[in-house]
């Protein structure tokens, strides 16, 4: 009897102990976070706040990575290329249109039984000829666009040259390296070839 009153005694006492140690521990534990903060002499002046925000806020939006974006600021720019633009496609369907239509009333020749033998002849060389000016002149368009023009519009016929490229300006060396190409590629004589600017 005397040994379990023993037992018991030692379980208290370890149980009394733990409470006392858990009592000292959260005593001390109370004391070091509640220091009274507002004893420390520290104010935050309104404009003080105020710069703070707008420093914070600067450095978030400098953080932020904004994409490359290309701003126009004049459209005059874009207006000008767009109507240099459609004026050298209109030509070009223009002169496409009207080879057409020569080359239609060829084929009608060729193509018409009351024709004189002789007559079609002339005709199948005609349409011959037509092709190889078409031919020619989109080879010289190309070969002046690849010289730094923007665009180049070249109309020919059997003996006279007329090209008009998209340049703010042309050069003695410009109009020397255009006219170099067209004879070299129709052999017609330099002064039967007329070079000029779209406005």
């Amino acid at each position: 009897m005397k040994k379990i009153k023993m037992n018991i005694d030692r379980k208290t006492l370890v149980v009394c102990s733990l409470v006392a140690l858990l009592f000292v521990v959260g005593y001390a534990y109370n004391t070091f976070t509640s220091t009274n903060y507002t004893s420390i002499d520290y104010t935050i002046n309104p404009m003080e706040e105020t710069a703070t925000t707008d420093t914070i806020e600067t450095s978030m939006t400098s953080s932020i990575q904004t994409p490359n974006v290309a701003v126009i600021e004049d459209n005059q720019d874009t207006q000008n290329l767009e109507s240099t633009s459609t004026f050298f496609t209109e030509y070009r369907m223009e002169r496409e249109k009207n080879r057409s239509k020569e080359r239609q009333m060829w084929e009608d020749i060729m193509g018409s039984e009351t024709t004189d033998k002789s007559f079609k002849t002339l005709a199948q060389q005609e349409l011959v000829k037509i092709v190889a000016l078409t031919e020619k002149e989109m080879i010289i368009e190309n070969l002046i666009i690849s010289r730094g023009f923007n665009d180049a519009l070249v109309f020919l016929t059997d003996d006279s040259v007329t090209v008009i490229v998209d340049a703010k300006e042309l050069t003695s060396t410009n109009v020397a390296q255009i006219q170099d190409i067209v004879v070299r590629k129709t052999k017609i004589n330099a002064a039967n070839i007329k070079i000029m600017k779209k406005d």
